[in-house]
């Protein structure tokens, strides 16, 4: 079989599957999928599913395999291309899968088990994929004669979802690795740095879902890092902190990411400093980020406070027309000035320190708010969030200090106002403590 016997293959699948009248005895594939007979039709359609699975993981094969042939040939170099991923989405397959089918083809030769039953059609590429993750997680911490590599691989490859391999290929690296005897010298699994690896995705619904693998020294560098930030805040009236710990942990890291970003000395990132970048259309149209992809413009209006962000508005083609003005950002003797002011945090009950917080405009720049002393307001990133998504309200009251208003419907009575942070006083007057 070569290219022209799967030409042919998916030129007959294809049209079986073309919309087309057809006689009830002589039913094709499209009829059977698009109206099956509740009952008469059930095996039929469990038969194609099966089929259709071992024909997705024999094709996954296929590609992995030719893709790798590819690169042993040359063809992405002659094509200028970097690697066979390269190769792969030049043809239309998504980035992440391209690589994963580079990965699952390099590693064939070392799982011969794996690579069987993939011939069969029997594994999926993402599950392949995770065995051969797996084995090199155990490799990377204790050497494998091929025996005992075939039986590892055996063990993954029992599992019945890629997150259970995941999860006893880490209990095999665990525990080999406290039978093993190292040499003298060598540094212990806990305390080695080139075993650190860090995943980040975007989700469907636009998160970020990371994972860690850190060293010790590291991994407690991180733990000193959070510790301090992921006490619990009371809210304003004394009640306890309602975020659960997990919740506090990544607001927490959050927080180590922004004040990371506010550090003039970090390393540059394509000669600029790191920094997040809101791209606005010119005119009607959804804000994103350089990264993230859209956000809603309550978001946008959030991040937007921040003067780690850049602001570039583009025409309807994408070509930027303005890259912001520096005049929107809080100045550093006015940061001072409400640092002077609110203490930290002005929300109440809060008042984390100073460092921790964002300089809010009370009313937005983009609505004619100027950036003043009067219209400004020190927020951690908790409480800013609260101002732009939860319902809280801001405003200067006459003692020129901050005031804040709940959240609360519409329609019914307005609640109390709260003092800022720093207005510890029963009185409102100008001249009071």
């Amino acid at each position: 079989m070569d290219a022209t016997d799967l030409d042919t293959f998916v030129d007959a699948l294809i049209d079986d599957l073309t919309p087309v009248a057809a006689r009830e005895e002589d039913r094709p594939l499209f009829h059977l999928l698009d109206a099956p007979r509740r009952g008469v039709d059930d095996e039929a359609v469990v038969a194609v599913l099966a089929a259709a699975v071992t024909l997705r993981n024999l094709a996954d094969h296929v590609i992995a395999s030719a893709v790798v042939a590819a690169e042993r040939a040359g063809i992405p170099a002659r094509r200028h291309l970097r690697s066979g991923a390269d190769l792969l989405t030049n043809i239309g397959v998504a980035p992440g899968a391209a690589y994963r089918a580079v990965r699952v083809g390099r590693a064939a030769h070392r799982l011969s088990a794996l690579t069987r039953a993939q011939r069969l059609g029997g594994v999926g590429i993402e599950f392949a994929d995770a065995v051969g993750k797996g084995v090199s997680h155990i490799e990377a911490r204790v050497a494998l004669t091929d025996d005992e590599r075939t039986e590892v691989v055996t063990t993954l490859m029992i599992q019945s979802t890629p997150s259970g391999v995941d999860k006893k290929a880490r209990g095999i690296a665990i525990a080999k690795a406290a039978t093993s005897s190292p040499e003298e010298g060598a540094v212990p699994v806990a305390e080695n740095a080139d075993l650190n690896d860090m995943s980040v995705v975007h989700t469907e619904d636009g998160r970020v879902a990371a994972t860690l693998d850190l060293d010790a020294l590291t991994g407690e560098e991180l733990l000193a890092a959070l510790d301090p930030l992921t006490r619990p805040i009371p809210l304003p009236d004394g009640s306890p902190d309602p975020r659960p710990a997990g919740r506090r942990r990544a607001d927490a890291f959050g927080q180590i990411l922004r004040t990371y970003l506010s550090n003039s000395q970090r390393p540059m990132s394509g000669g600029v400093l790191p920094h997040v970048t809101l791209i606005r259309p010119a005119t009607q149209g959804v804000d994103t980020l350089g990264f993230g992809g859209p956000i809603t413009a309550a978001t946008a209006e959030l991040i937007a406070c921040d003067s780690t962000l850049t602001t570039v508005t583009v025409d309807h083609s994408g070509a930027p027309l303005d890259v912001g003005r520096s005049e929107r950002l809080f100045t550093p003797a006015i940061r001072k000035g409400l640092a002077v002011r609110d203490g930290g945090c002005a929300h109440p009950g809060c008042g984390r320190p100073v460092s921790w917080c964002d300089a809010h405009h009370i009313t937005p720049w983009e609505h004619g708010g100027t950036t003043s002393l009067d219209n400004g307001v020190l927020l951690c990133r908790l409480h800013h969030t609260a101002i732009h998504h939860g319902g809280w309200q801001v405003y200067l009251g006459s003692d020129r200090h901050p005031w804040f208003i709940p959240p609360h419907d519409p329609t019914g009575p307005e609640p109390a106002h709260l003092r800022s942070h720093a207005r510890r006083t029963m009185t409102d007057l100008p001249t009071a403590a």
